[in-house]
């Protein structure tokens, strides 16, 4: 007979998810997550760190104690825009990973990560919280290039080119909705990475 983990958690009010408890773990977690929707302005404001970085390492470790697996994501060539500036490498602790007999634990809608890809971070309470991100998959955005213009892009979480930042906050979504952006958006209308960044800097009042 199969044997089944719980992962007894509970996720924090401040990431905008709704209370968790008693997980099952399952080869892989079903179901959906729902966060409250975060505006531009609440994801500049209540994240501890904003950094731009690139994924150098992807790590996973079991917590014998809580009888949970964490995936450690390392990010490096960090440009820092809110946090300690000097920081040159920034590891995320996310809840999921494999498990020691075979099976993964894997939170809906918490971002997936790859060797390589440059992503936008706003994180917050990190080791402290079970996805430490700003309205989990809201608090991380993908970095691409548009060779027409030559310039690098910014992309959600889903891939889908960003061609205007949130302004509402406060209702519900789920995860794998793209509350912001319509799948038919061509990569070409893409907000440029330098213009994305200038808008964090006027937001945390760095910028004109």
């Amino acid at each position: 007979m199969t044997n089944w983990f719980k992962v007894r958690s509970v996720f924090s009010v401040r990431l905008g998810v709704l209370v968790v408890s008693g997980v099952l773990l399952l080869p892989r977690l079903a179901g959906a997550t729902t966060v409250i929707a975060q505006s531009f302005s609440s994801l500049v404001q209540e994240a501890e760190v904003i950094a731009v970085g690139t994924v150098t390492a992807i790590e996973h470790e079991w917590d014998a104690e809580h009888a949970a697996p964490w995936t450690l994501v390392t990010f490096a060539e960090l440009e820092v825009l809110k946090g300690d500036a000097r920081q040159t490498e920034l590891t995320l602790h996310i809840l999921g990973g494999p498990t020691p007999d075979g099976r993964v634990l894997q939170i809906a809608g918490a971002p997936q990560f790859r060797l390589g890809e440059r992503r936008i971070i706003f994180s917050v309470g990190n080791q402290q919280y079970e996805v430490p991100l700003v309205g989990m998959w809201q608090g991380v955005y993908r970095v691409g290039f548009d060779p027409e213009r030559g310039v690098e892009t910014v992309h959600n979480h889903a891939g889908q080119p960003v061609t205007r930042l949130p302004t509402e906050a406060g209702g519900i979504v789920h995860d794998g909705a793209s509350v912001h952006q319509e799948r038919t958006t061509q990569a070409s209308a893409a907000m440029p990475l330098a213009t994305f960044l200038e808008r964090i800097e006027q937001e945390l009042g760095h910028g004109p």
